[in-house]
C-alpha cells in the first residue's frame, strides 16, 4: 500500500516534469498564409556575409487587429513585418549573418603569427522553441489588445534558388 502511494507520487512528479516547454501552437488563426518562400543571398565580398529572406502572402481578416511579431524558421528567429502591396498584404522577414572581422595574421613564418587569438566559442543562446521540418515555419503574433503572444504553424515553405551578389573589383 505504501509502495503504491510512493509509486503514484513518483509518476505524478514525472508527468509534471515532462510537460513541454514548447509554446502552444494555435490550430486556427485570424489570417491565412499563401505561397511562403525563402531565399538565400550571399554577398560578393567575403565580409558581406549571408542573408535569408522569408516572404509570404498574408490575408488577415482584420489587419488592424493583428500585430505580427516573429517568424521561426530553420533554427532562426526573424522579426516579421507586414507590407501592403497592390495585390494584398505580404509578410517579410530577414535574417542576416555577417562575417565577423578578423585580425588574424597568416604568414609563412610562424613567428609572425604569435599574436593571433584562438576563436571565441559561440555564446549559449536560448534553445529554439519549436521542432519544425525544413518546410515548416511558425508565425508569432498578437491579436487585438491581448498581451498574450500566439503562434501559428505553416507548412509548404518553398526554397527559391539562392542569389550570389557580384563583388566589387579591387583597384
Amino acid at each position: 500500500m505504501r509502495t503504491s502511494f510512493y509509486f503514484g507520487l513518483l509518476l505524478s512528479f514525472m508527468g509534471l516534469m515532462s510537460c513541454s516547454s514548447q509554446p502552444k501552437i494555435q490550430t486556427e488563426a485570424p489570417f491565412t498564409v499563401e505561397r511562403p518562400t525563402v531565399e538565400y543571398w550571399v554577398g560578393g565580398r567575403e565580409e558581406s556575409g549571408t542573408q535569408m529572406r522569408f516572404e509570404a502572402r498574408w490575408n488577415p481578416i482584420n489587419p488592424s487587429a493583428i500585430t505580427l511579431d516573429s517568424i521561426f524558421f530553420r533554427g532562426r528567429v526573424m522579426k516579421a513585418e507586414s507590407q501592403e502591396t497592390e495585390t494584398g498584404f505580404t509578410i517579410m522577414a530577414t535574417f542576416i549573418e555577417s562575417k565577423p572581422e578578423s585580425d588574424m595574421i597568416m604568414h609563412a613564418d610562424g613567428r609572425r603569427e604569435v599574436g593571433n587569438q584562438p576563436p571565441k566559442p559561440l555564446s549559449p543562446g536560448k534553445a529554439f522553441p519549436f521542432d519544425l521540418g525544413t518546410d515548416e515555419a511558425v508565425i508569432s503574433y498578437f491579436e487585438g489588445k491581448a498581451s498574450e503572444k500566439r503562434y501559428y504553424k505553416i507548412s509548404g515553405v518553398v526554397e527559391k534558388q539562392g542569389r550570389i551578389s557580384p563583388g566589387r573589383t579591387k583597384n
